[in-house]
């Protein structure tokens, strides 16, 4: 990507998405992301049904493991 090229010596850590299933955890988050809502207020949210917000949890964790083992400076 163009923009991590040039800004490739100020990048300390590099989040990658865990590979989601399409036709449940990709579309969920997918869902998510385009109601604007954050992990916490998806998984609060009792519209939702218990799977969805039960596979929204699972991806927070996974990306949050990650953030949380990156080395930042």
């Amino acid at each position: 990507m163009k923009a991590y090229t040039a800004n490739k010596n100020r990048v300390s850590a590099i989040i990658k998405m865990p590979t989601l299933k399409k036709e449940t955890y990709g579309r969920d988050l997918a869902d998510m992301l385009q109601e604007h809502l954050t992990f916490d207020e998806a998984i609060a949210n009792p519209a939702l049904t218990i799977m969805t917000r039960q596979r929204l949890t699972i991806i927070k964790k996974q990306l949050f493991e990650q953030m949380e083992s990156a080395v930042v400076l």
